[in-house]
């Protein structure tokens, strides 16, 4: 089945999906003052979690799942959330937000050599060459802005690294679920299975968490974090690698740089400098390039069942 080509409604979900990830830098960052990293994911995933239940039940309570791909989908679930999800956290505690989004801008380019070496996508030099210019971009973002030298921690950093292979590893993996399978069921199974070993990860850290004492810009970044980021989230990111695939979802990540400093701006009063502005400009003008025209003449192969 042939990707659709030009923006697309999954193409606008995932801006709205950059925003939501940008935004929530700041939000986990705010948020682990008071409350320690796995204690936050764990509980951010069991939020998540239930609402998955209510609204498969609301919506698609008489879905199947085959069993192949149930199987299939716990393990991406344990790669794509448990194992994601704590390099994340403990990564992002310890080094800064900005530092962290910069290198997460190197996740399209994952997810692209990963889908191309496995033979699931074949890429078009269009997608490319917006992927280098969203990628330079966002370096240029980073590099002018003082933020990125501050607060960084090279263990933490590397953290972030890890966690960028396992989402692309959990992106590309995707592809490979049947097509009949909805976009909700599959968030929720992989919802499902990263959540118990979150919480056996962080229950040492939740015992220690004092609940009562908690303030509510913690508790807004939990509510945020776990309705938003992932529910809302990771429910728009796997309908958008379902039908137009994997490399083409992951370079809206490039834009989560962008969004995270001009939240920055507006919540914080950082100014971003000349530099900044031009990188913002080639992020934009690398996603849009890579969009608005065919990046392939070549149907996009059919993935073996």
């Amino acid at each position: 089945m042939p990707r659709p080509d030009g923006f697309t409604r999954y193409d606008a979900g995932l801006l709205l999906v950059a925003l939501i990830w940008g935004a929530n830098f700041s939000a986990i960052k705010y948020a682990l003052a008071e409350m320690p990293p796995l204690a936050f994911s764990a509980v951010r995933f069991i939020l998540a979690s239930v609402l998955f239940w209510v609204v498969v039940r609301l919506l698609e309570p008489r879905s199947r799942v085959p069993a192949k791909d149930l199987r299939f989908l716990i393990g991406l679930g344990v790669v794509g959330n448990t194992a994601y999800q704590a390099a994340f956290m403990i990564g992002l505690d310890r080094t800064s937000a900005t530092n962290s989004s910069l290198i997460m801008a190197s996740m399209p380019v994952m997810v692209a050599l990963l889908a191309t070496t496995t033979g699931i996508e074949r890429l078009g030099r269009r997608l490319w060459i917006g992927m280098v210019l969203a990628v330079a971009g966002v370096v240029l973002v980073i590099a002018t802005g003082s933020a990125s030298r501050a607060g960084a921690d090279r263990i933490g950093d590397l953290l972030i690294l890890v966690a960028c292979a396992c989402w692309a590893v959990f992106t590309v993996g995707l592809r490979r679920v049947d097509r009949g399978v909805s976009p909700l069921r599959v968030t929720e199974i992989t919802t499902y299975a990263g959540t118990p070993g979150l919480l056996l990860i962080g229950w040492p850290e939740l015992r220690q968490v004092r609940w009562d004492q908690l303030g509510a810009g913690t508790w807004f970044g939990l509510l945020y974090s776990g309705i938003l980021a992932i529910g809302v989230a990771y429910l728009l990111w796997n309908a958008a690698v379902k039908h137009i695939g994997g490399s083409r979802t992951a370079i809206y990540n490039s834009v989560i740089p962008v969004v995270a400093l001009a939240v920055a701006w507006l919540a914080l009063g950082e100014q971003p400098g000349p530099g900044q502005g031009v990188g913002a400009a080639l992020v934009i003008t690398g996603v849009l390039y890579s969009r608005f025209r065919p990046m392939t003449r070549s149907p996009m192969p059919v993935v073996p069942e």
